[in-house]
């Protein structure tokens, strides 16, 4: 069995790619969400202000989610700016 082992990083300095600021400047953390669906295992991933925001944003998704459409593109200018 091989092992591998990651250099040990801070739960509350996660790298670059994974901290953006919103529009007022406060900072958001990037989250993996996951679920099973015939058989199988699938993730995705959201934006929250911290782990609670996180689980608030999963506890509403599971009451009021629902499918808007397809997407076609995305206009970066609305999208989170990375640090």
């Amino acid at each position: 069995m091989n092992v591998v082992s990651f250099p040990r990083q801070r739960h509350d300095d996660p790298d670059r790619a994974f901290v953006s600021t919103d529009a007022n400047e406060r900072r958001l953390y990037r989250f993996a969400l996951q679920y099973e669906m015939d058989g199988k295992s699938w993730a995705t991933d959201i934006w929250a202000y911290s782990a609670k925001d996180a689980e608030d944003r999963v506890a509403a998704m599971r009451r009021s989610l629902t499918m808007c459409g397809q997407l076609y593109a995305e206009v970066e200018a609305d999208a989170p700016t990375p640090l």
